[in-house]
């Protein structure tokens, strides 16, 4: 029996993962470039993670060339390559359709395992699949009915992140690292943060000008709740449940956006949309079931 706080998590980790979708898209909207946004974002959520697990003395360092380069490829894909992408596509789509398709992250897993494998997944995760990309074609196709094929790219440019998040937790499955859970996080965060910095810089990229209240107070919640926070509970709540159940639970996070994208930032939806948001969640459910 998992405990009662188990759930708790989950939902806090959701939640949270959810407004970060919708401050962010406010950022954008309000004309902070998304590079800068994500190299603002992650390096200081990285170096503040850092910094507390250094004071608490839990913090795992790499030992040797192969965590250094397991935590470079981990920061690369999940942060600075889906976080890039996905914001820079956040500048043309909805939070709530970027998330969505971020979350398709679990099928890319499904599809990336069987490649390597080269074996068949089982029934329920191949109508899981299927039912995951109907869902995907779905959110595509009316996005781009609404829009015009111009908009085609931001829908690939995301799809893209979240295969790259997918590659990622795939090899830190097979890897091997010694780092794991909230200091693994910390580093990927930095490493990523630091990457998308440095390609910032080089374009010459203006900065952040946070002068309201209301954006400090902001900006603090995109990095600590919404960053460090929501992925520790994350991280928490999957050795309690495991991982199997607990990525059955991703669907609520385009489920929260989508609630706080409507009256945050007046968001609508094509029936289309919800249908296929709807096929998605229900595709990374089974995939759930279906490791059980």
């Amino acid at each position: 029996m998992v405990p009662r706080r188990y759930y708790w998590l989950l939902l806090a980790s959701t939640l949270l993962m959810a407004s970060g979708f919708v401050v962010s898209k406010l950022f954008i909207i309000d004309g902070i470039h998304p590079l800068v946004l994500v190299a603002s974002r992650f390096t200081l959520a990285g170096a503040l993670a850092v910094c507390w697990l250094l004071l608490r003395r839990q913090l795992e360092t790499p030992k040797t060339l192969r965590d250094m380069g397991g935590l470079l490829v981990v920061g690369t894909l999940q942060t600075a390559v889906l976080f890039g992408t996905g914001f820079i596509a956040m500048g043309h789509l909805s939070a709530a359709t970027i998330s969505l398709l971020t979350l398709t992250m679990p099928i890319w897993v499904t599809a990336i395992l069987s490649l390597v494998t080269r074996e068949l997944p089982p029934l329920r995760q191949l109508i899981a699949l299927a039912v995951g990309m109907c869902g995907v074609a779905l959110i595509i196709g009316s996005g781009v009915n609404q829009a015009g094929m111009g908009e085609l790219r931001w829908f690939a440019l995301a799809l893209v992140g979240a295969a790259c998040w997918a590659s990622a937790t795939v090899f830190t499955k097979t890897a091997g690292l010694t780092i794991t859970g909230w200091s693994l996080n910390a580093w990927q965060m930095l490493v990523g943060g630091v990457e998308v910095l440095i390609i910032a810089v080089a374009m010459d990229l203006p900065g952040i000008e946070l002068v309201l209240m209301n954006d400090l107070l902001l900006f603090a919640w995109l990095v600590v709740p919404a960053s460090i926070l929501s992925f520790g509970f994350w991280f928490t709540a999957l050795k309690l449940g495991g991982a199997a159940v607990t990525s059955g639970y991703l669907f609520l996070i385009p489920l929260f956006t989508a609630l706080l994208s409507v009256p945050v930032l007046n968001a609508t939806f094509a029936p289309m949309q919800l249908v296929g948001g709807v096929a998605v969640g229900s595709a990374v459910w089974l995939m759930s079931r279906a490791s059980i």
